[in-house]
């Protein structure tokens, strides 16, 4: 039968393995030691200097004459709002030998709440913090528990006749309220291995002039550490700029590198790195990029404009897949039958999941201990036998995902495309034990696993990477990046992706939850709590989000849940 509703994405043209092929010809090839340039030496001037504005502009005081050591420890940490000239009035208040050595973009410290507390031993206190989170130097947000006190040990001195802060940490403490108006969130964006989606890893960066420079040299550092093997980036190793900044004139900003990063380097990798550099600076004031190696253009070779892009945030399109009157069904405005798919209702289907186009269609038996898997125009088969699976998730290269509880934790193996638990791949995922999975979901992109595992009553909600072996097969999970979950959100069980760096998750089978939203670039939301949820879908972004109860499915409008269907169950988007 036609699937009148189903909107897949278009496919796209997979670089995978060829463009790997192909780009190991064009070295061998090339075999140059140069690289080509064309035009003569220029410059450029910057307006902004890749700035995305203003400046976050705060004018903190300096320390007042004979302040209080609680005067002087607060003023410190207000100042630590101007950044300014290196932070140069936080450092006011430091006696003379701290003012030269000490870090300010070591670490951020995210706090809700602050007190400063005397020491018995003279000139020494205490910074008392209620910690929300932090930021390190590189930009990597981790969120803290409910509840988290961190506390900073501080010295004063005498200087000329005025306390001044002769110990204190590293980096800078900012209020929760005050964070927003002075970092900014960006996604970094690397390569999938195939070369075919790209992949966000959200950073902070300071809102201040050259932040362009700033994404441009952490681009160059690479991933995030949950993220190192399961992406790639078109710039090797050691590709460093020419200088410390990337201008900006017109809306066009200039990348100059030095002449040794890109030796070697085929017209493909030219044109992926120029790519690269266009998805990563998307900036309110750059329209363009232009790529220089001691500030001469680079020559990207023929077919420059050929080359054809990776895909953002692909789609999930418009159509789930549900178990309808004990039978598989599609769903877009109602249940809708699957052509030339065999009967499941022997099995009591339950988590169906599927690929776009339905040649693959995983769900699970009644009692969740056997993965069946059929497709549009093959029969049914079983896969894997275990005590209990997760939901099954199918990634972009057809590969069927879940996990199973093994000796004091769980493992995650994956089912190639017509294949069993006798080919599966078994990850390997040392991080795993003691935890038993709940959820596990593979990102439309394929890079990343996001897992909910349970562990003495409590819930974790993470993301690790997916490393792959040059044919695909998926090796081995990284150790994940967590994302905190309010405790208002209960013990949740379930979650979904959003899109490429947000999520939803719930804990189904309470006799109440609220959904809640979280991602690394966002504080978590909490969504309007329900009777009974037992299941949960999401498809392109936090107002398609879906619900099942014992009534049937609902949909997020605006702040409630609208009944969409009575008779249906385990709604789920491709993937």
């Amino acid at each position: 039968m036609p699937r009148r509703n189903m909107q897949a994405k278009p496919r796209m043209r997979r670089p995978g393995k060829m463009l790997v092929l192909w780009l190991s010809a064009v070295l061998v090839l090339a075999g140059c030691s140069s690289i080509p340039t064309v035009g003569p030496v220029g410059t450029a001037a910057a307006e902004h200097n890749g700035d995305t504005g203003e400046d976050a502009v705060f004018s903190p005081e300096g320390p007042a004459e004979d302040a209080s050591p609680q005067d002087i420890i607060q003023g410190f940490i207000e100042a630590g709002k101007g950044a300014v000239d290196d932070y140069s009035v936080a450092r006011q208040f430091l006696a003379p030998e701290l003012a030269d050595t000490w870090a300010p973009t070591e670490r951020v410290t995210i706090y809700r709440s602050s007190r400063i507390v005397a020491m018995p031993e003279p000139d020494l206190f205490q910074i008392q913090l209620e910690v929300h989170g932090s930021v390190d130097a590189r930009g990597i947000r981790t969120d803290a528990p409910d509840g988290t006190t961190e506390t900073f040990p501080v010295r004063l001195e005498e200087v000329e006749g005025q306390r001044r802060l002769s110990a204190v940490p590293d980096g800078i403490m900012v209020s929760l309220a005050s964070f927003p108006a002075l970092f900014t969130d960006h996604n970094l964006y690397f390569y999938s291995s195939d070369y075919e989606y790209w992949v966000p890893d959200t950073r902070w960066f300071i809102q201040r002039a050259g932040i362009a420079a700033n994404i441009v040299k952490e681009l160059l550092v690479g991933p995030a550490p949950y993220l190192q093997g399961a992406v790639v980036s078109a710039f090797p190793a050691g590709t460093t700029l020419a200088r410390d900044a990337v201008p900006v004139a017109s809306g066009e900003a200039v990348v100059d590198f030095v002449a040794d990063s890109l030796l070697d380097s085929s017209d493909l990798n030219r044109q992926q790195m120029v790519q690269q550099l266009k998805q990563n600076l998307r900036l309110n004031n750059v329209t363009s990029v232009k790529m220089t190696v001691d500030q001469r253009d680079v020559d990207l070779g023929k077919g420059s404009g050929e080359l054809e892009s990776a895909v953002a945030d692909p789609s999930a399109g418009a159509t789930q897949i549900v178990v309808n009157e004990g039978e598989l069904a599609y769903y877009a405005d109602g249940p809708e039958p699957i052509g030339d798919v065999p009967s499941v209702a022997e099995y009591g289907p339950r988590d169906p999941a599927m690929f776009e186009d339905g040649s693959v269609i995983a769900f699970l038996d009644n009692r969740k201990d056997t993965l069946l898997i059929t497709g549009t125009g093959q029969d049914v088969r079983v896969a894997a036998d275990a005590e209990k699976f997760t939901p099954p998730s199918v990634d972009p290269g057809r590969w069927v995902w879940t996990s199973q509880p093994s000796g004091t934790g769980s493992q995650v193996f994956a089912v190639p495309f017509g294949g069993d638990r006798s080919s599966a791949a078994v990850l390997t995922a040392p991080w795993l034990e003691g935890l038993t999975v709940t959820e596990l979901r593979i990102s439309r992109d394929g890079t990343r696993a996001l897992v909910v595992a349970n562990q003495d009553g409590r819930s974790e909600v993470m993301i690790a990477g997916v490393v792959r072996s040059p044919e695909g097969v998926p090796l081995s999970l990284t150790v994940p990046m967590k994302l905190q979950v309010p405790s208002k959100a209960g013990v949740v069980n379930r979650a979904k992706w959003v899109s490429e760096d947000t999520v939803v998750a719930v804990q189904a089978g309470a006799e109440e939850a609220a959904p809640v939203i979280l991602g690394p670039g966002r504080e978590s939301e909490l969504l309007s709590p329900k009777e009974g949820i037992a299941g949960l879908s999401a498809g392109n972004g936090i107002e398609d989000i879906f619900i099942q109860t014992e009534e049937g499915i609902f949909n997020k409008v605006g702040s409630s849940w609208s009944l969409r269907t009575e008779g249906t169950r385990d709604p789920a988007f491709p993937g």
